[in-house]
């Protein structure tokens, strides 16, 4: 007699949703954390082996790479929402479809990349002003960084496609896998074979090639509901546009740390000196700890409001996004705990004892911390929007902040001064969040 099929329960739309957002959270924080303890590790190998120049030549390059990480995160991001809105509705072939073209996207998008990147890096890093020694060692960072640039585009959409697949523990396993790997080939391409900064540019792209071809190969196994075929990489211009117009916020996000590094230096250049520079250096390395951590966040819960969006479960798509907003304030103000309540400790560990450094930095945390739980907000309310397809918002977000802050570095340092400078950001944080609110009131009540 034959049994009756039982649909075992989705635990996406059945479970508790303050256990699916810590299951999802946590590991996607550790995840964030470990790729930015690598990168500064990188930095540490280039300071100690190679020195001034090499850092140099360091700083000047790798905003031009990003791009490559920016492109990476468009596809993933906007491929993984689209995937879990279809499996949501319950349009498996179609999510497919979604995976499939991901993959052909970032094929064709680091062959792009390749041979754009080898053609104009050298004139690029003269437009910005390098010469000399750093101009040739930046050059070949960013020649071997896009030579091999295909894996990083493949890392990010495929950690992205493979966390939203039930998967997040075991993505932050390879990438602290991929973290570990990256600390050894440092020592091995720059300390015994003295490659330069080519070696830490190969040393990083090879452990991108391990993180992004394990998630991958996931995607072509017999565990997964959206195993690959050859008939899904095929290209569909409607599938194309949607992964662009939904994962653009990601895009800009991760464009932002770099140009908003860049206005801050140029703006503290005009009106303070080196000294600011050197003292936003530290102030920014403070941010970019609990930064990585609300885009933890932000990417933990993106695949339970996506799911829940494409199902119609609005109701626990709000649950979600008011523990995962809690959970950012609460992240915030112990960080403003600990900024305010002992900054010397933290230029000390960024800079060591300097008599001259150290006053400077510690105003300008007083000065600049006061916006952070705006900031956590503004990046979980962009990833919001952005899940549950309503990229418009999300890329006005992301946008008007990037609008906003450069408008308000250029009128505060010309009134203000350094004061100004540091004063930029959390007023812009501080103005976009109360629009973020109206915005997400008018979406409440479309689905009321």
């Amino acid at each position: 007699m034959n049994q009756p099929h039982v649909v075992a329960p989705d635990p996406l739309l059945n479970e508790s949703i303050t256990r699916l957002f810590w299951r999802y959270s946590i590991p996607t924080i550790m995840s964030m954390l470990v790729t930015g303890i690598y990168v500064t590790i990188d930095g540490i190998f280039i300071g100690h082996y190679l020195g001034e120049q090499g850092l140099a030549a360091l700083m000047l390059a790798y905003p031009v790479g990003a791009v490559l990480y920016a492109l990476g995160a468009m596809i993933g991001m906007g491929s993984a929402a689209l995937v879990s809105i279809n499996l949501g509705q319950g349009n498996q072939e179609k999510a497919r479809h979604f995976v499939g073209n991901a993959l052909s996207l970032s094929l064709i998008t680091g062959l792009v990349m390749a041979i754009l990147g080898s053609v104009f890096s050298r004139d690029i890093l003269l437009m910005l002003g390098a010469e000399g020694e750093i101009l040739e060692g930046a050059y070949q960072y960013l020649i071997w960084y896009f030579l091999l640039g295909i894996f990083p585009v493949l890392s990010l959409t495929f950690t992205s496609l493979l966390r939203n697949d039930g998967r997040p523990g075991f993505v932050t396993w390879v990438l602290i896998a991929g973290g570990v790997m990256n600390i050894g080939l440092d020592w091995l391409l720059i300390v015994v074979y003295p490659m330069g900064l080519a070696g830490a540019a190969i040393a990083t792209m090879l452990s991108q090639a391990f993180t992004g071809l394990l998630c991958l190969q996931h995607f072509f196994s017999a565990k997964t509901k959206l195993r690959i075929h050859w008939q899904q990489l095929k290209l569909s211009v409607d599938n194309c546009l949607n992964i662009a117009r939904v994962g653009f916020p990601s895009m800009l996000m991760n464009l932002y740390l770099s140009v908003v590094l860049t206005l801050h230096n140029m703006a503290f250049l005009w009106v303070g000196g080196p000294i600011f520079v050197a003292a936003y250096g530290v102030v920014s390395y403070t941010e970019a700890i609990f930064y990585l951590i609300f885009e933890g966040i932000a990417f933990g819960t993106q695949p339970i409001l996506s799911y829940n969006a494409g199902a119609g479960r609005y109701d626990r798509v709000k649950q979600a996004r008011r523990l995962a907003f809690v959970v950012t304030l609460i992240t915030a103000f112990i960080g403003l705990l600990m900024i305010y309540g002992y900054p010397q400790g933290l230029v000390y560990l960024f800079a060591g004892d300097n008599e001259a450094l150290t006053p400077v930095a510690v105003e300008g945390m007083r000065l600049y911390f006061w916006g952070l739980p705006m900031e956590g907000m503004l990046l979980v309310g962009a990833s919001f929007f952005q899940a549950i397809n309503c990229s418009r918002e999300a890329s006005i977000l992301t946008a008007s902040k990037l609008l906003l802050i450069a408008l308000l570095l250029i009128v505060l340092a010309w009134w203000l001064g350094s004061t100004g400078v540091w004063l930029a950001l959390p007023i812009c944080s501080c103005v976009l969040a109360l629009w973020m609110g109206f915005a997400m009131r008018r979406q409440d009540r479309l689905h009321a």
